[in-house]
């Protein structure tokens, strides 16, 4: 009996240490977006794991509510409580929905990072997937990342078949490659310097482009089109961390796992770096910028993380947050799944609808949120 006491003593002590561990490293992967990337390696990484931690700490919770140990189970909840604005970024609840997306004040935007399309094949006589859901959504325009990395995207043989649909419906629409582009059913201008000042920082792409929208009833928007540095893995990256998550590391295999995690760790301490740099100059762009504006794109980065919260500023509201539910992802390649794709805004509008359907040829989900004028 004795025995069997001291091992129901040992079993809670240790679920008790779990608890607190997983309670401080809430607060950790909650809050480490408040440390430039440049000032620590570390606590970047902590914000990818912020939706798997707050599961883990529900969970917690829930198995101590069961014991009926009302007091540990306070010990997560009260992480998630002191946690709870970027919890709500990453895991918003919204259950009453709004009804006024019937109304003549309304406009739809999409952001879609489309990956060049799919892979060029100029035998390929197959629809672009991505192309057929955009025309499909008809969303008032739509913001494209990735429309081309080789060639003016209008030239894909799997988009000439649809390309007469396409100027139907979006008149106004940029051409060309490796660039930010946009369809879009009403006039547009680029804004000039948004594009020419900070595609110098990096040579892979423009990674943020401004176009000013005249809209109906005279109404001006500035839509602000972001690709943020790539994490850049490699196909070796990827088959590892496939092979991995289905089916384990086996010991001959171990070397190559810390060679690859050491690399992985490198490139994704470098992408933060470079996030940070590139979120100041987005956001000197913000602050220039008139007031109605959305900003959106792939930031390649979380909702916890310090690119995220530094182009949010004090201004900004995000679309997820304020519309959506429960945690989601709009980037999936071989089981890495995060929501580095944002939809943000400020003006005299409010955000009443957001999705992110799994349409596309892409490894990242469409997102479409809906507005309302004030």
């Amino acid at each position: 009996m004795k025995g069997l006491k001291l091992g129901k003593i040992t079993i809670k002590a240790v679920l008790l240490f779990i608890t607190v561990v997983m309670a401080v490293t809430m607060l950790v992967a909650a809050w480490g977006g408040l440390v430039d990337p440049g000032e620590s390696r570390l606590l970047p990484l902590a914000t990818l794991a912020m939706p798997m931690v707050l599961l883990v700490n529900v969970l917690v919770a829930i198995l101590w509510i069961v014991m009926l140990k009302w007091k540990a189970a306070l010990i997560p909840l009260v992480a998630i409580a002191v946690s709870w604005s970027p919890v709500s970024s990453v895991c918003p609840v919204n259950i009453f929905a709004r009804n006024e997306t019937g109304c003549d004040s309304t406009f739809r935007v999409m952001s879609f990072n489309v990956a060049n399309f799919g892979p060029y094949n100029p035998s390929n006589h197959n629809p672009s997937l991505s192309m057929r859901y955009i025309l499909d959504q008809d969303a008032d325009f739509v913001l494209l990342q990735e429309g081309s990395q080789e060639r003016d995207y209008l030239q894909l043989s799997n988009v000439t078949m649809m390309r007469s649909e396409l100027e139907s419906k979006y008149p106004y629409h940029s051409d060309g490659n490796r660039d930010l582009m946009i369809l879009s059913k009403y006039p547009y201008t680029v804004v000039p310097h948004s594009a020419s000042d900070l595609s110098v920082k990096n040579h892979e792409h423009v990674y943020a482009k401004a176009f000013d929208i005249e809209l109906p009833g005279r109404r001006q928007l500035r839509v602000l089109n972001l690709h943020l540095r790539s994490i850049g893995m490699g196909e070796s990256d990827k088959n590892l961390y496939d092979s991995i998550t289905k089916h384990g590391v086996d010991v001959k295999r171990r070397s190559e796992l810390r060679r690859i995690k050491s690399s992985l760790f490198d490139k994704l301490t470098n992408a933060f770096a470079h996030h940070a740099e590139e979120a100041v100059v987005v956001r000197a762009l913000i602050d220039e910028s008139p007031g109605n504006l959305i900003v959106c794109g792939d930031f390649n980065d979380t909702p916890s993380s310090y690119c995220y919260r530094t182009i949010m500023g004090d201004d900004l509201r995000d679309t997820f947050k304020e519309c959506g539910n429960g945690i989601t992802w709009t980037f999936h390649d071989r089981r890495m799944l995060f929501k580095i794709d944002h939809i943000l805004y400020r003006g005299d509008m409010e955000a009443i609808d957001w999705c992110r359907d799994k349409a596309g040829d892409s490894d990242h989900y469409p997102q479409v949120a809906t507005f309302v004028w004030n």
